[in-house]
């Protein structure tokens, strides 16, 4: 569980108040302590009182969590954390969460970047476009299965005729099926970049052909602003 330790103790447990009720989502009472929920969790997860089993070493459900510090300078915490889910099968969930470390209050990515999401969305629309065309490109070059082939393409929604991923947003017949649109909240800061994430969770008979999800802007391709700004210009200084 990603924890932090400030001088401005008040800031400090805000953040963290964030950070369990991000990784434990609606599994715990938010009213309870930070180690009361931590261990409501393993409990939900662990024990299986029904069947008399006690305590469950494999778990279901959320299983563990993993965090990495991507960003931790002028201000600005940016946290990548994994969640580990078992059940059937295990998988894993990642997600990201930017702090202003004068306040706790978690930043949206409006608050560090003047580009329009319009803008951004449509850069990220042929972003992974491209992608996902150099991985279908990729997987016939290798041969693989053409019922694969084909069920990959179908979950990306992915348009033959134009050789592009159809969203949401794109015109076309009403019952066509859409790829979601690229959620923009879905980001982390690094010292050089704004990463933004986007993928498509496929069935997990396939999923070793989903692409790489992680698309990097370095700090020169955006307009930074706010407390992004500093982190931008040390960059740029760096490079002179």
């Amino acid at each position: 569980m990603p924890q932090v330790q400030l001088a401005n103790a008040a800031v400090a447990r805000r953040i963290n108040r964030c950070l369990v009720r991000l990784v434990l989502s609606e599994e715990t009472d938010s009213t309870l302590s930070i180690s009361q929920q931590l261990r409501q969790a393993a409990r939900a997860c662990c024990y299986d009182a029904e069947n008399g089993l006690g305590w469950n070493t494999a778990g279901h459900g959320l299983t563990a969590c993993n965090y990495s510090v991507l960003l931790n300078q002028r201000g600005l915490l940016s946290l990548q954390y994994a969640q580990e889910f078992t059940g059937a099968y295990s998988w894993e969930q990642e997600s990201y969460v930017t702090f202003d470390l004068r306040t706790g209050r978690r930043l949206a990515l409006a608050d560090l970047v003047a580009d329009s999401p319009a803008q951004l969305r449509r850069r990220m629309h042929n972003a992974i476009t491209r992608r996902f065309g150099e991985a279908l490109a990729e997987m016939a070059v290798d041969q693989e299965e053409s019922a694969d082939v084909a069920m990959v393409a179908e979950h990306f929604c992915w348009d033959w005729s134009t050789k592009r991923v159809r969203f949401e947003s794109d015109p076309g017949p009403a019952g066509e099926d859409r790829a979601a649109e690229p959620d923009l909240e879905s980001f982390a800061l690094t010292p050089h970049e704004l990463r933004l994430y986007y993928g498509r969770l496929l069935p997990h008979v396939i999923q070793n052909y989903e692409p790489d999800n992680t698309y990097h802007f370095p700090y020169a391709r955006v307009q930074p602003r706010g407390l992004l700004v500093p982190v931008a210009k040390a960059v740029t200084v760096k490079k002179q």
